[in-house]
């Protein structure tokens, strides 16, 4: 998993890796296309209310990716 913090906006290698594994465990985003748009913030939103409850905000960040460690 990415190590850096990634938002809605941010481009690169990293989001198209976080949306392969958010694909691959049902968090469904669309196509891994490299840009963290509003599919991908969605999933991700999706995946911390189910994980990190009192921390949904959209942005993959330290704490999100601690709880990505279970994919």
């Amino acid at each position: 998993m990415p190590s850096v913090i990634l938002r809605k906006g941010s481009k690169g290698e990293n989001i198209k890796n976080l949306q392969h594994a958010f694909n691959a465990v049902y968090f469904k985003c669309g196509a891994a296309d490299c840009i963290f748009g509003a599919k991908t913030q969605d999933a991700l939103r999706r995946f911390q209310m189910v994980y990190l409850p009192y921390e949904v905000d959209g942005v993959y960040g330290p704490d999100t990716r601690k709880s990505c460690r279970l994919f």
